[in-house]
């Protein structure tokens, strides 16, 4: 092991986060404690197999509670040969919890996404079997990483796909958890050139009431290093979706790591922990609050990895930024223009996938007036045309209540930090 990996790996174990292992998270809550779902991956240096749950009662530690089902169920089994479940979705529907797995191995399309029920989250869940199934008989893309979504007409959607083939959505029929029309694929939401090995997969849509928009958010490249997570929206749930700079999810003839608003990516704070590869990310909604939880790993082609969750904000121009730290509750206060003035440690993100360093930049009274208040704890930088919020999170480096930005430039490239 590294020195520094060790070094992080000491430092993230202090926090007591409890989420070393967890890999394509979701997060469901019931009575009161909140429920993390995720990829079969190792707890205690062993293996799982059967989809791992975690449990808290605040958001930021969680507990190992035992996994779902006692192993690959055979039917999803003798088709993918999988060693373990991937990416589970969980949903409530009237009195019943849904959860959907997926089973497949790495580089192939011999996959399926199959469906279990319970009336708990932590069971016992009963198997019904497969709902989607593909192969290079069957279809060219590949049935992984489900996610169900509820359009304004409160219809079920099951979104999915990845490498092989792009997103895709097809709708369910929640009486049996299955397909409306069982020979339906559905309808491709996006997609990737073969230049970038089509690296696309780990869709998630959020369906923002107010805004009238369907956000698809899906992680781009590789798991291992260089994943990152990006986002476009569409008035109608099966597309178009646009980016800022109207760019579709669908195209392949403009550059392929240009497309999608890039909410994270690599970064590391100046002598702070090195967060490698952020993607997979599921939302979880509470109040009027939304939170994007994903894995990340603390070096490339790591077995290091971690759940992280993060507050998301919501811009004026109708895109959302995230926090750069990871979630704590803080004590609820307004921020005004004064707490602009100081130093900040800001991360630029761009297009590429290497790992962005911190720069520092200062505010001070000859400065703040090239800040303009837009109202909510947000502003617009004059000379850059760059929105962003300011808000409260934890500082974990130093252990204390911090102060954060998250914002977007006019193109589409996110920068956040905090105040140091």
């Amino acid at each position: 092991m590294k020195e520094n990996t060790k070094r992080w790996l000491e430092t993230i174990q202090s926090y007591q986060w409890g989420t070393l292992g967890a890999h394509d998270p979701t997060i469901v809550k019931e009575d009161g404690i909140y429920y993390m779902f995720a990829t079969d991956t190792f707890f205690e240096e062993k293996p799982t197999q059967g989809v791992p749950i975690r449990k808290s009662n605040d958001l930021v530690h969680w507990e190992f509670a035992g996994t779902a089902l006692a192993g690959i169920p055979t039917e999803a089994n003798a088709w993918s040969n999988a060693r373990g479940l991937w990416a589970p979705e969980v949903i409530r529907y009237k009195d019943k919890y849904y959860m959907y797995y997926s089973a497949s191995t790495f580089g192939s399309t011999v996959s399926c996404i199959g469906l279990a029920t319970a009336e708990h989250l932590l069971g016992p869940w009963s198997d019904q079997g497969i709902v989607i199934k593909t192969n290079p008989d069957l279809a060219k893309h590949n049935a992984i990483d489900a996610n169900i979504v509820v359009d304004k007409d409160r219809r079920y959607w099951m979104c999915y796909g990845s490498f092989f083939g792009g997103i895709y959505m097809t709708e369910l029929n929640m009486e049996t958890g299955r397909l409306k029309n069982e020979q339906d694929y559905g309808t491709l939401l996006a997609k990737r050139p073969k230049s970038v090995d089509t690296a696309i997969e780990g869709a998630f849509i959020y369906y923002h009431e107010e805004l009238d928009y369907y956000y698809l958010f899906t992680s781009y490249d590789s798991l291992n290093d260089s994943y990152n997570v990006r986002v476009a929206r569409s008035r109608e749930i099966t597309g178009p979706y646009l980016d800022i700079n109207g760019n579709s999810m669908l195209e392949t003839e403009t550059r392929p790591d240009s497309i999608g608003v890039k909410l994270v990516g690599s970064y590391q704070f100046k002598e702070d922990i090195s967060w490698i590869g952020p993607g997979h990310n599921s939302i979880f909604t509470e109040g009027k609050k939304d939170y994007m939880v994903h894995h990340v790993r603390i070096e490339e082609r790591s077995p290091y990895h971690f759940a992280f969750i993060r507050e998301i904000f919501w811009l004026n121009n109708g895109w959302p930024v995230v926090s750069s730290e990871h979630y704590e509750k803080m004590d609820a206060h307004s921020l005004s223009d004064k707490d602009l003035l100081g130093k900040w440690e800001i991360i630029a993100f761009d297009d590429t996938t290497t790992i962005k360093e911190s720069e520092f930049f200062n505010i001070n009274e000859s400065n703040l007036a090239e800040f303009e208040p837009l109202g909510e704890q947000q502003y617009l930088h004059k000379k850059s045309g760059t929105i962003f919020i300011v808000f409260t999170c934890k500082n974990w480096k130093e252990d204390k209540e911090g102060i954060g930005f998250s914002g977007l430039t006019p193109n589409g490239n996110t920068i956040f930090g905090k105040r140091v």
